[in-house]
């Protein structure tokens, strides 16, 4: 046993360096991240809330969101990341455009639409807890047109592409159409797709190589598909094949992951014992480096791996945040490579 640890380790290192110059596209709903730091110093006369004091009135910088954020990740690995979606023509579309090329993300491939509302999420922390998260959107679908130009936006990037991520987060760029279109057009060139479903449209993830819900939602597109009894028997490979996708990635936070292929096969993926400091965008780190890992030429089995030796980093940050290789290869090698 300890010695296919330690062949593993290396293993796994060298797909992680092969993550350099591997270029991701990445199709979903773009939104601006913002963290708002203060000191809770004591509890409002007005309401039973604290009153959070901020020491500086310096505008607060943003961070990448939703499809922005796997982006963020693809980038600090080391890949070249190309963002395909619609931001509104307001001050926040282009405050996300801006942070998205300061991270060497092509933002080419995001179009303006006139009128929409760029979604932004304000999260305001004291001494390292979340108090309050305020979101500014109005979620709806993209235009007809919109969804036309972002097609063919990607039909003239597709060729320079080594895998897709679909990052559906329900704000109305990801719709049935437009993503049954994009994910043919990158099946026609052979390259994998993986899709972050939400359980309302599960209809993103037909035909995907990889799909990576969350327990709490397989467990919700698994009652829609079978009925709640056959739900709660955890029919994974039955799911996968009505899904209509060649594997699922479940993460379950503490627990581990679970790998599951739609031929049957299912393997159980512990994590390691650690605390968990903040859970936010960690789905976005997995996806990224199942991403990654597969556009490497990495088994789906070794990429589950690494994926879950690299969520078990992130929830260690606070905040929207990322990994680079190093911390990777650190994290690979203090882990033992589970």
């Amino acid at each position: 046993m300890e010695e296919r640890l330690a062949q593993a380790t290396p293993d796994l290192e060298r797909i992680v360096r092969r993550f350099r110059g591997r270029t991701i596209g990445v199709f979903g709903d773009l939104m601006l991240d913002e963290l708002w730091r203060g000191e809770a110093t004591r509890i409002s006369p007005e309401a039973p809330v604290p009153v959070v004091l901020m020491r500086s009135s310096e505008p607060v910088d943003g961070f990448p969101g939703g499809s922005g954020n796997v982006a963020a990740n693809l980038a600090a690995l080391g890949g070249q990341a190309v963002a395909f979606g619609a931001v509104g023509d307001d001050e926040t579309g282009r405050r996300l455009r801006a942070r998205l090329r300061e991270r060497g993300i092509d933002a080419a491939g995001i179009l303006e639409e006139p009128g929409r509302v760029t979604p932004r999420k304000l999260r305001i922390v004291a001494h390292q807890h979340q108090l309050l998260r305020v979101d500014f959107e109005q979620a709806c679908p993209i235009s007809e047109r919109s969804a036309k130009l972002l097609a063919r936006r990607f039909a003239r990037a597709v060729s320079r592409l080594d895998a897709l991520v679909v990052s559906d987060y329900l704000k109305g760029c990801v719709t049935e159409d437009l993503c049954e279109e994009i994910s043919t057009l990158a099946r026609r060139r052979g390259i994998p797709v993986l899709v972050d479903p939400k359980p309302e449209q599960p209809q993103t993830c037909r035909h995907a190589t990889l799909a990576t819900p969350n327990l709490h939602e397989a467990q919700r597109m698994a009652a829609v598909a079978f009925g709640r009894a056959r739900a709660r028997e955890q029919d994974w490979p039955g799911l996968c094949q009505e899904l209509g996708c060649a594997a699922l990635l479940i993460t379950r936070g503490a627990e581990g992951m679970t790998l599951v292929e739609s031929g049957g096969q299912q393997l159980e993926i512990p994590s390691l014992p650690r605390p968990v400091y903040d859970v936010t965008g960690a789905g976005d780190t997995v996806i990224a480096v199942m991403a990654l890992a597969l556009a490497a030429g990495a088994p789906l089995a070794k990429a589950a791996r690494l994926a879950n030796i690299a969520g078990g980093c992130v929830v260690l940050k606070f905040g929207t945040a990322f990994l680079t290789p190093g911390e990777l290869r650190n994290a690979l090698r203090a882990s033992g490579s589970l």
